[in-house]
């Protein structure tokens, strides 16, 4: 080791191969934070990602939902499954959390998930697919399962029922139609 390596090391404590990998880990840290400063900043599909990456998924909680103009559920018959669904869901793009709002009623007797589905048939595997939501339970806010473009989108979904210990329900599966608009 030469004289000079042997004085840097003397003086600070580190060998100069730990001081560039020091060096090297303090470049990094900054190009990431520059690329979290740049897609605050634009509203590329980069960006976009990298705001997503970071943005964590819905929250399912207990209680009841107020929805302006909408009765809460309050009575369901034994045997039955019914539930509170957003038929019109917006998505700010691709990546971000948008308005999903899915609420099991307190007098429903099934765990309900619920999943999304492209209408025109271009996949079977769903856009979106909730956590278990417990009765008595609600969801406001969630992202996509996986990128959709900016663009309006027709779609199917479907609950499925699970006994209240995780085994399906005698109600089976229903289905209905939804929009998703992801605006850019």
């Amino acid at each position: 080791m030469s004289a000079r390596k042997k004085k840097l090391e003397e003086r600070t404590g580190f060998t100069p191969r730990k001081i560039a990998l020091l060096s090297a880990a303090v470049l990094l840290f900054s190009a990431i934070v520059s690329i979290l400063l740049t897609a605050n900043s634009s509203n590329n599909r980069a960006s976009q990602f990298v705001r997503g990456a970071f943005e964590g998924r819905g929250v399912v909680e207990n209680g009841v939902l107020e929805i302006e103009g909408v009765s809460p559920i309050e009575e369901v018959p034994d045997g039955e499954v019914r539930y509170y669904i957003n038929k019109k869901v917006v998505f700010p793009n691709g990546y971000a959390q948008g308005d999903v709002v899915l609420q099991n009623p307190e007098a429903c007797d099934y765990v309900l998930q619920f999943r999304f589905y492209l209408a025109d048939g271009s996949s079977s595997e769903p856009v979106y697919t909730s956590p278990m939501i417990r009765p008595g339970q609600y969801l406001n806010g969630d992202k996509l399962g996986r990128y959709l473009p900016s663009g309006g989108y027709d779609c199917t979904y479907t609950v499925t029922a699970y006994e209240p210990n995780g085994e399906a329900g005698a109600s089976g599966m229903l289905s209905g139609f939804l929009h998703i608009d992801v605006m850019s």
